[in-house]
C-alpha cells in the first residue's frame, strides 16, 4: 500500500467528535404559534402560517396588503393549483357563491382534480430533471420512461405521504422483492428517479469505469436535489463551506454502486404474441421497400466514391486501387489515411442520383417510414433499476475514476451523526458498516424520511412555500448549506416542516394550508411604506407577481378556446416541429423520419407535461419562458424577461393558431362585437373589461371591420364556422392575440 493510501486510511479511522447541531443541521422543532391581543390582528390571522407572518410584519412595523379582489384571487387560485384559469361556469359560479366557507370549497375541489396533480408533478419533474432522451450529441429517446411522469403525478392525486412518496422512488425495486413485475410495475416505475439525469450513451472504444462513475454521479445529484444540499461539491475535495467531506459523498454514493440500469417487460403472453405479430408483418412489408431503395442507393454510392477517389492524388489513388494483399507498406498507410476522407454521407448518394432517380427513391423513403413509425413500441415494458451483485466503492482522488484511494461503505455523512435513528442504529451516522448488514437504498430511504431529519421537511415544504408565494422562505430552495441564504421566517419554516410528519405527510393538507391563509390571499399591490420597509417583499408583506412558464402559456391558450385535451397518462405526444429545431435533432445519417409525430391530431392538443420531453430539442416556446435544460435539478425556475418572449406571444405558432381557435369559438356564440369582447376578457383575463377597455376595444373592431371590408386582397380568418361572419372573425382574432399579449394574462397578480 503506498504512502497516500496509508496516511488516508489512517484519517478515516480518527473518531469524529458530534458537531453540536446547528441550523441546518438540527432537526425541526414544533414551535409555538404567536397570538395577539389587538382585535384587528385576530380577524386578519385566519391559521397558523398567518400568526408567523404577521409576527414578523408587526415586529419591522409593517401592514398586510389588503386582500385581492375576487376575480384575482380566484383566478390565482386556479392557476397555482391546476396550472389552467377558471372556465366560465367556475367564475360564475364562484361569483354567485356567498357561503362563508365558498373559497374553502374550491379548494377542496381543485385539489381533487387530476389538473392539480398534473401541476403538482411539473414541478417535481423539474426538480428531478426528467426526460425521456439521454442527454450528450446522440441524445437517444427512453421510450417507456413516461411510466415514471405518470408515477409521480398518480401520486399528488392520491396524496400518496411523502416520505412514502420518495421511498418507493429511491427503494421500490427493494419494496417488491417477491413480486411478479405485472404487480409491482408502480414500484419499478417509481424508481425512474435514478434515471432522470442525462446518460453517456454513445458507441466506440469508452472507459467502462469512467461511464459508470457518471451514472453513479447523477444518482448522487439527484439525491442531493432532495436534500436541498450541493453534496456533489464534494466529489473532488472536502467542501468548501458546509460540513460535507469528500469521504461524505463517496459513502452516500456508495448507496448506488449496486444500482443498475434495466428495462423489465411485464406484458401477458398474448400481448407479447400480438406485438409480435404486428412488427413481423411491418417489417415483410419494409423488406422489398428497402431492397428496392438500395438499388438506387448502391450505384449511387459507388459513384459517389469514385468521384472523390478521381480527386486524390495520383499515389493516394493507385494506393487504394491496388488490391490489399498487393500493398506496399507504403500503400496500406496512405490507403488508410485517405480512408477517413472516403467516407460516403447520405447527402453525397442523393447528389450521385439523376433527378428522376431521387423522386422515384423519396416515394420509397415516404412509404418506408410510414411504415417505421407504424410499428407500435413493446406493449408493457417498465424502465427501472435493480440491484446487482455487492461492488466496491472507492474514495477518488480528484474524483478521478482510476486515482482510487480507501475504500468506503454506504453510509450517510458524518454531520447528521449528532441524531442516530432507533429504526437504522447508531451505526448508520457513524460513517461506517452496520453490524449487521450492508446498508442499501432501502436504509438511505428510512433515514431520509425519519422525522428527525433536518433537511427532507424543510426543503419539502420551502419547496412548496415557493410555489405558492414565488419564493421560498428559504429563498435558495436548491441550497440549504452555508452559501444559500437564511430562512425569512426559520419558526414557519419549522412548523410546516414539523406539521407535514403531523399530517401523515399529506401534500394536499400542506397545500391547503397555505392557500387558505391570508398571506396568500392578500394582494399584489401594496401600500407605498410598506414598499419602502420591505422592498424585496421578505416579510411576504403582500403577494409576488408570478410569471406563467412556457407551458402554462400554452396550456392556457388551449384551455381559453376549448381546444385543451384532458386526457391523463400515457406514451408521450410527439407534436409537429418548426424546421429550425427539427434540424437539431443528431443524425449521422437522413434527416427524415427522425421525429414522428403521433398520427391522431387530438393528441397534439393534451396538456404540456405530456409533451415528448427531449434534451436537446426544446419547444420555441417553452424555451424562451425558462424551461429548464433538464442537465441539472431546477429547483425553482429563473423568471427572465427578453424580446424572443414578447416576439413568440406576438407572432409564434402556438398564439396564432389559439387565437383563431378562440375567434371561431367567440362568433360561433356571438354576432355582437360587444359580447365578443366582454367574453373574450372573461375567457382570457378572467374579469369583465372596464368601461375604458370596453370603448378602446369597440374602437378596434369597428375600424378593423371597416379596414378590411374596404380591401378586397386582405386575407381573413379561415375555417370559419358556418353563418358567422369571417370579417368579423378574423378581427376577433387579432383582438384575441392582443389579450394574449397583455402583462396581466403573462402574469399573475
Amino acid at each position: 500500500m503506498n504512502t497516500v493510501c496509508a496516511t488516508f486510511l489512517a484519517s478515516m479511522m480518527v473518531p469524529i467528535a458530534d458537531p453540536l447541531p446547528q441550523y441546518p443541521f438540527d432537526a425541526p422543532t414544533r414551535r409555538e404559534i404567536p397570538t395577539f391581543t389587538d382585535a384587528g390582528d385576530q380577524k386578519w390571522v385566519r391559521n397558523p402560517l398567518d400568526s408567523f407572518i404577521l409576527k414578523k410584519m408587526k415586529e419591522s412595523g409593517v401592514k398586510p396588503a389588503p386582500e385581492a379582489p375576487s376575480e384575482v384571487l380566484l383566478r390565482r387560485l386556479f392557476v397555482d393549483l391546476t396550472g389552467l384559469p377558471p372556465n366560465l361556469d367556475d367564475q360564475s359560479e364562484f361569483t354567485k357563491d356567498s357561503s362563508l366557507n365558498a373559497y374553502e370549497k374550491w379548494v377542496d375541489r381543485l385539489l381533487e382534480r387530476p389538473q392539480y396533480a398534473e401541476r403538482m408533478a411539473q414541478h417535481w419533474l423539474d426538480l428531478v430533471r426528467f426526460a425521456e432522451s439521454n442527454g450528450y450529441e446522440t441524445d437517444g429517446e427512453r421510450p417507456h420512461f413516461w411510466r415514471y411522469r405518470d408515477y409521480v403525478t398518480d401520486a399528488f392525486l392520491k396524496d400518496k405521504p411523502y416520505s412514502q412518496f420518495l421511498t418507493e422512488q429511491l427503494a421500490g425495486d427493494l419494496l417488491a422483492s417477491g413480486k411478479t413485475p405485472r404487480e409491482s410495475v408502480e414500484l419499478l416505475a417509481a424508481t425512474g428517479l435514478h434515471r432522470c439525469g442525462p446518460q453517456h450513451v454513445v458507441s466506440g472504444n469508452l472507459d467502462k469505469e469512467v461511464l459508470r462513475q457518471e451514472v453513479l454521479l447523477e444518482m448522487v445529484q439527484g439525491l442531493s436535489a432532495i436534500m436541498g444540499l450541493t453534496v456533489n461539491c464534494a466529489r473532488c475535495h472536502d467542501h468548501k463551506f458546509d460540513p460535507i467531506t469528500q469521504a461524505d459523498y463517496y459513502r452516500l454514493e456508495a448507496f448506488f454502486a449496486r444500482t443498475q440500469f434495466t428495462e423489465i417487460d411485464f406484458a401477458t403472453k398474448e400481448e407479447k404474441a400480438a406485438h409480435t405479430k404486428t412488427v413481423t408483418t411491418l417489417t415483410l412489408k419494409m423488406a422489398p421497400i428497402k431492397a428496392k431503395i438500395a438499388a438506387f442507393d448502391n450505384p449511387a454510392r459507388k459513384k459517389a466514391r469514385e468521384i472523390k477517389i478521381s480527386k486524390l492524388d495520383e499515389q493516394t489513388r493507385k494506393a487504394i486501387e491496388t488490391p490489399d494483399d498487393k500493398r506496399t507498406p507504403e500503400q496500406k498507410k496512405l490507403a488508410k489515411d485517405a480512408e477517413g476522407g472516403l467516407k460516403i454521407l447520405w447527402d453525397e448518394v442523393l447528389e450521385a442520383m439523376s433527378p428522376d432517380d431521387r423522386e422515384k427513391r423519396a416515394k420509397l423513403r415516404t412509404e418506408l417510414i410510414a411504415l417505421q413509425e407504424a410499428i407500435p413500441q413493446a406493449p408493457s415494458i417498465v424502465s427501472c433499476v435493480e440491484e446487482s451483485k455487492p461492488t466496491a466503492s472507492y474514495v477518488l482522488k480528484r474524483g478521478e475514476v482510476h486515482r482510487k484511494l480507501g475504500p468506503v461503505s454506504a453510509s450517510v455523512p458524518v454531520v447528521f451523526g449528532g441524531k442516530p435513528s432507533d429504526t437504522l442504529g447508531h451505526s448508520l451516522f457513524a460513517g461506517g458498516v452496520s453490524e449487521i448488514k450492508a446498508l442499501d437504498r432501502l436504509d438511505l430511504a428510512k433515514w431520509l424520511t425519519d422525522p428527525k431529519h433536518p433537511l427532507t421537511s424543510r426543503v419539502y415544504v420551502n419547496r412548496l412555500w415557493m410555489q405558492f408565494f414565488g419564493k421560498g422562505i428559504v429563498s435558495t430552495t436548491g441550497d440549504f448549506g452555508k452559501m444559500g441564504e437564511s430562512p425569512t421566517h426559520p419558526e414557519l419554516l419549522d412548523f410546516l416542516a414539523t406539521e407535514l410528519h403531523e399530517k401523515k405527510g399529506s401534500t394536499k393538507a400542506i397545500v391547503k394550508m397555505i392557500v387558505m391563509s391570508n398571506a396568500y390571499r392578500q394582494s399584489s399591490i401594496a401600500l407605498k411604506e410598506t414598499i419602502e420597509k420591505d422592498p424585496d417583499n421578505k416579510l411576504f408583506s403582500r403577494m409576488n407577481r408570478k410569471r406563467l412558464d412556457g407551458e402554462s402559456l400554452r396550456d392556457h391558450m388551449l384551455f381559453i378556446g376549448d381546444a385543451l385535451n384532458t386526457k391523463q397518462g400515457g406514451p408521450s405526444v410527439k407534436v409537429p416541429l418548426e424546421p429550425e429545431v427539427y434540424d437539431l435533432i443528431f443524425t449521422e445519417g437522413e434527416p427524415d423520419g427522425l421525429w414522428p409525430v403521433t398520427p391522431d391530431p387530438t393528441e397534439h392538443r393534451r396538456r404540456s407535461i405530456y409533451l415528448f420531453n427531449k434534451r436537446n430539442v426544446r419547444y420555441p416556446l417553452f424555451e424562451a419562458f425558462d424551461q429548464p435544460d433538464r442537465l441539472f435539478p431546477c429547483p425553482a425556475r429563473i423568471r427572465s424577461t427578453s424580446a424572443p418572449q414578447s416576439l413568440i406571444l406576438m407572432n409564434g405558432p402556438i398564439t396564432n393558431t389559439q387565437a383563431g381557435t378562440l375567434s371561431r369559438v367567440l362568433v360561433t356564440r356571438h354576432k355582437d362585437p360587444s359580447e365578443i369582447i366582454e367574453e373574450a376578457y372573461r375567457r382570457v383575463l378572467c374579469r369583465m373589461p372596464t368601461k375604458t377597455e370596453k370603448g378602446i376595444a369597440t374602437q378596434f373592431f369597428t375600424d378593423q371591420i371597416k379596414a378590411l371590408k374596404a380591401n378586397d386582397k386582405a386575407i381573413l380568418l379561415s375555417d370559419v364556422p358556418k353563418g358567422a361572419d369571417p370579417v368579423l372573425a378574423t378581427v376577433t382574432s387579432d383582438f384575441c392575440r392582443v389579450l394574449f399579449n397583455l402583462n396581466e394574462f403573462v402574469y399573475l397578480k
